[in-house]
């Protein structure tokens, strides 16, 4: 994620879950408030207009850091 004056953003790679049906997936484009995401189980692209905020239809999921890799994420 970015987070500029703007507001905040997803970028490319970043994990995210669909709020409804809790499918997950990582971001392969943005343009704009447009993200592209190739689902997880599925391997299709589905596309959102979304934010991170609280009306967009997918959500940031943390990454779980690796062990004994202090700061760098899985």
């Amino acid at each position: 994620m970015e987070t500029t004056q703007e507001g905040t953003y997803f970028q490319e790679g970043d994990r995210v879950r669909i709020k409804q049906t809790g499918e997950q997936g990582s971001v392969n484009a943005t343009d704009g408030g447009v993200v592209y995401v190739v689902m997880d189980t599925t391997e299709e692209t589905r596309v959102f207009s979304a934010y991170c905020d609280k009306d967009s239809y997918i959500d940031f999921v943390q990454q779980e850091l690796k062990a004994g890799g202090a700061g760098k994420q899985a």
